[in-house]
């Protein structure tokens, strides 16, 4: 039985309060489990099989449309950049209770993710977006989800472009910038690309989203590692190099850093790890999602002094971190 659209709107509602609002891992999974049957019922976008593909662009990959609806079921992923968005949206309107906060979302991906379900919780006239892709058929699915659940008044414009090359309209002033589309060590996706073109196009007062986004070299060892996933609550020895790269809302492109990479008989991986601030306290750190899951760089064998790494970031159709010896 199809639902109606008062039922899609109280089922993403009873959703997204479990996303926000409950610590009931169980409940946010059912959650996820909800939003996903709902948004793929209604666009015809499943997370399912990755049959398409993704878009080659000067700056990286831009993911294909299953691709893109898969980073809902990521839980803490989704979870963590939820209650971050939400938080912002509440400080913007706490000290502007009687203005539109003017959100745009660059990579909104079929469902819009980050967005869709707080259109239960704030009214078009306290949020507002654009839903901007490179993907035609992406923004297609977005825009028959919002039309299918009534909420087009919350969107200014759908929005199909590269965000690397899109400027904002002298007539808009952004209040909320998201843009999630990285991998981990920000390798082959645009973020970096886009935070360069969209952040200097911004009012001093306005976010983006994520706050803070950290790339640390680290030497690992296979069995502390495996410890971390067998032992509760193990904390697992790791040997930090140095920060290879930290942006924020005062960007700056990845410059070239020369880092000691100590001895050690016992840790033999060289990784980078990946940390990111979605807005406050809302933080991902190692294993809890693809975006931070850590990358090996190599295997360092009985060394016996320490080593002299340089990483440079590439900026390419196949962005990411250079390490040299």
């Amino acid at each position: 039985m199809e639902l109606t659209t008062q039922q899609r709107n109280e089922s993403i509602s009873a959703a997204t309060n479990a996303l926000l609002f409950e610590e009931d891992y169980l409940h946010i999974k059912n959650a996820i489990d909800q939003l996903h049957l709902l948004f793929a019922g209604t666009t015809g976008v499943n997370a399912g099989d990755i049959t398409d593909k993704d878009i080659d662009l000067p700056s990286g990959k831009a993911v294909s449309t299953i691709k893109a609806a898969h980073c809902l079921m990521e839980i803490d992923r989704t979870r963590k950049f939820l209650r971050g968005i939400y938080q912002a949206i509440c400080q913007f309107l706490s000290e502007r209770p009687n203005q539109t906060v003017n959100i745009l979302y660059a990579g909104c991906g079929p469902y819009a993710t980050l967005l869709t379900p707080l259109t239960t919780l704030f009214t078009a006239q306290q949020v507002r977006f654009i839903l901007l892709d490179v993907n035609a058929e992406s923004l297609d699915a977005a825009r028959l989800l919002y039309s299918q659940l009534g909420v087009l008044d919350y969107v200014m414009d759908f929005v199909c472009t590269d965000a690397t090359r899109y400027q904002i309209p002298e007539d808009v002033k952004f209040d909320i910038v998201i843009s999630e589309t990285m991998l981990n060590a920000l390798r082959k996706e645009p973020q970096l690309a886009i935070m360069n073109n969209l952040i200097p196009q911004l009012n001093p007062q306005a976010i983006f989203i994520p706050e803070n986004i950290t790339v640390e070299a680290v030497l690992t060892r296979w069995e502390e590692e495996y410890n971390h996933f067998t032992i509760p609550d193990y904390q697992p020895k790791r040997i930090k190099a140095g920060l290879v790269y930290s942006t924020s809302r005062e960007f700056q492109l990845p410059q070239p850093v020369v880092l000691q990479v100590p001895a050690s008989e016992t840790h033999n991986r060289l990784d980078l790890f990946t940390e990111i601030t979605v807005f406050g306290k809302e933080v991902l750190t190692t294993y809890n999602c693809s975006l931070t899951m850590p990358l090996a760089v190599c295997k360092l064998e009985n060394e016996k002094q320490d080593i002299t790494v340089t990483f440079q970031y590439v900026m390419s159709d196949k962005p990411g971190f250079t390490c040299t010896f």
